[in-house]
């Protein structure tokens, strides 16, 4: 995991670009509205609790590891363009991570209440934009653990990467581990921000005057370069969500709010369903939700054929460091009209399908350092995009092994995406053979939150059920 060197132990190669790209740019400064905070969370359950001491020691060498956990965002005196990172002079752990006690009920539930609550907290954009709770007093001597982070340090696949470094493969501490120091406190003042950004933008132009040359060069073949031209013309509103089907009327309402839900179903359960239908893990999982959203809407009396749907495409390459936001977007009309489980999955199969193949796939991040200039009330209105969907699904792998941290084993890991003006955010992780899902929700959207929870188990039950084993473990919801 490092090397040594004549300085010592090396930090890991994760999240180290100095500057934001730009789509993580379009997701810091959309923070400017507050229905558009990209923070999200992630819930793990301990089977007792850790050793505090331990907790903060591990905290610190995580930090030396991956040093972007020590870095806050410096921006350029016109708030345009990507803003740099770099150490904070003034980190305090102290201030980061924190340690609670669950009040109320002592439930499960009453967990979910205060991760809800510590959410929709906004970070501090003047220190590293993350914050670690250690939350006490569970039920049977468990404990949590609920940190948030701004989605502009990492995609899901990237945070855990990041959060790996917390846990480990035994409850003992582990001798010998790579020690790199503390990073250099370093780094640039605004103007130097606004320097590097046009020098950038410099080097920039020979790259758009070879695409210039190269655009020339192919009208030796017309019809060749006028096809591509068109194939991408008409991918473009896909991809943009111009021609999505409208949002369904029963899910409009939009809010500052958030509510969380988490559930879990043994990942067997889905295998078993995914090769009954001979669809991916993901096919299935998106015909469960799409499914509970059918429910949901026969339950409160208002019927839609399609709603709008996104989901998360990664377009990292191998030369792409681990870390920051290499993601595009898939739009889906997600079937609601389609009762039948089965033919509801391979309709989702198919869409997802088509929608990694959009020649305009990657447009955001075509046009990310074009917008990343645009002044912050016009570049909201892009983050803002993603107001128009009823649901955002991700599919994150997870740790597939026993995990501990500072003496505690890691029970269940639920993830909660950002909300970013949609009505449901839906992330899926997979630990040590457990799917573990966390909805965040805007209530203003979804008005019966209890009944929507058991919407969402009535659709995952109808895929697990193509299987034809009723031995199968269901769904479960955290209460």
């Amino acid at each position: 995991m490092s090397s040594e060197s004549a300085g010592g132990d090396k930090p890991l190669h994760w999240a180290d670009d100095p500057h934001m790209s730009p789509v993580d740019t379009v997701m810091w400064r959309g923070d400017a509205d507050r229905r558009l905070r990209s923070t999200l969370g992630m819930l793990e359950i301990y089977d007792c609790a850790p050793d505090w001491d331990r907790l903060v020691a591990a905290h610190d060498w995580a930090s030396r590891m991956a040093p972007r956990f020590r870095e806050r965002v410096v921006e350029s005196p016109l708030r345009m363009g990507t803003p740099s990172w770099a150490v904070d002079p003034d980190f305090d752990l102290h201030y980061h991570l924190r340690r609670i006690r669950l009040g109320g009920d002592n439930s499960l539930a009453e967990l979910l209440r205060t991760c809800e609550q510590l959410g929709m907290t906004p970070l501090d954009p003047a220190r590293p934009p993350w914050e670690g709770y250690l939350i006490e007093d569970l039920p049977d001597g468990k404990t949590a653990y609920f940190v948030k982070a701004h989605h502009a340090l990492t995609d899901g696949l990237g945070a855990i990467m990041g959060l790996a470094q917390l846990h480990s493969t035994t409850r003992d501490p582990i001798p010998g581990k790579p020690q790199p120091p503390a990073p250099d406190v370093h780094g640039p003042s605004g103007l130097d921000v606004l320097r590097r950004q046009l020098e950038q933008e410099a080097r920039r132009v020979p790259v758009i005057a070879g695409k210039v040359v190269d655009g020339a060069l192919a009208l030796t073949s017309p019809r060749s370069a006028l096809s591509k031209v068109l194939r991408y013309g008409r991918s473009v509103p896909r991809v943009a969500g111009l021609i999505s089907p409208p949002g369904s009327p029963l899910l409009a309402g939009r809010s500052v709010g958030r509510r969380y839900a988490a559930f879990e179903v043994p990942f067997s359960s889905l295998k078993a369903a995914s090769t009954a239908t001979r669809s991916s893990i993901n096919d299935v999982y998106l015909g469960g939700l799409i499914g509970g959203f059918r429910h949901y809407h026969e339950r409160m009396g208002t019927m839609v054929d399609a709603i709008p749907v996104a989901v998360p495409i990664s377009v990292r390459s191998d030369d792409d460091t681990p870390g920051g936001n290499r993601i595009a977007v898939g739009r889906l009309a997600g079937p609601v009209g389609i009762d039948d489980p089965f033919e509801r999955v391979l309709t989702v199969r198919e869409q997802v399908r088509a929608a990694r193949t959009e020649p305009a796939v990657d447009v955001f991040n075509t046009a990310g350092p074009l917008l990343a200039w645009l002044p912050g009330p016009v570049l909201t209105q892009f983050s803002g995009a993603t107001s128009m969907n009823d649901l955002q699904a991700s599919n994150v792998p997870g740790i597939p092994w026993d995990t501990f941290v500072a003496g505690a084993k890691v029970e269940r890991m639920f993830p909660f995406g950002p909300l970013p003006g949609c009505a449901v955010m839906a992330t899926m992780i997979t630990h040590n053979g457990i799917a573990c899902l966390g909805l965040n929700l805007d209530p203003a959207a979804i008005t019966e939150p209890d009944v929507f929870a058991e919407c969402i188990t009535a659709g995952f039950d109808e895929v697990i059920d193509l299987a034809g084993d009723d031995s199968l473990p269901r769904m479960t919801e955290l209460r």
